[in-house]
């Protein structure tokens, strides 16, 4: 069953890009589109609980109500909504507002529809925080710089095996299901299913929980 999203733009032109990159992919459907906050959440008031998106790709710069307040409005008001924002800015200050405002990942609008797919699916699936790399470097570097000085963890104590430990690092450097399996010769569902794994042993749910404790307790 396709997976129901959703596109918050104030540009048409940047909604109809974003359309013409999924629409070969039965994966999702699209349900709702609207220009800014304000429009978007009129419009899931007016919409039954069953033609909600599950998904939505929010922009961040936008009039009337920008992305960030139209994530931490809807998410208190439907929580079970995914939101992903999709954006030109690799600003520090607003990829943590979008995250704590609720948002599930934050991509480039210059990603491939590849890359969205997979991050649609991805917090649909397992609840993570998919980013671009791009965006993944710049939390790193925050997590670094902020890191507590505290008793690391050891790679040994993790129990976990020599290729979630490959994953792993993959996964730390923001790349995505398809290119670590391309990379480790396995197939995306493959990759997912280690992944789960590896979220179950570490006590995460996202990536960006992945990339804290890696850069924590200095394992990469």
């Amino acid at each position: 069953m396709a997976i129901q999203i959703g596109i918050v733009d104030d540009k048409q032109i940047n909604r109809t890009t974003v359309k013409e990159k999924l629409i070969a992919y039965k994966e999702v459907e699209l349900v709702l589109e609207a220009k800014n906050g304000k429009e978007f959440l009129e419009s899931l008031r007016q919409l039954p609980p069953e033609k909600h998106p599950q998904v939505v790709l929010m922009d961040l710069e936008m009039p009337v109500m920008d992305g960030i307040q139209a994530i931490s409005l809807a998410t208190a008001a439907w929580p079970d909504i995914k939101f992903i924002v999709l954006t030109i800015f690799e600003d520090n200050e607003k990829i943590f507002e979008a995250i704590k405002a609720g948002a599930g990942g934050y991509l480039l609008k210059e990603d491939s529809a590849v890359n969205i797919i997979d991050a649609i699916t991805n917090v649909v699936e397992y609840n993570g925080i998919p980013m671009s790399p791009a965006i993944a470097r710049k939390a790193m570097e925050l997590l670094k710089s902020s890191r507590p000085d505290t008793q690391p963890i050891t790679v040994e104590e993790l129990a976990l095996s020599e290729r979630e430990l490959e994953i792993l690092k993959e996964i730390v450097t923001g790349k995505n299901y398809k290119a670590i399996g391309e990379k480790l010769f396995i197939s995306p569902l493959t990759v997912r299913k280690h992944v789960a794994h590896i979220y179950e042993k570490l006590h995460v749910n996202s990536r960006s929980q992945v990339i804290n404790l890696a850069y924590k307790n200095k394992w990469i």
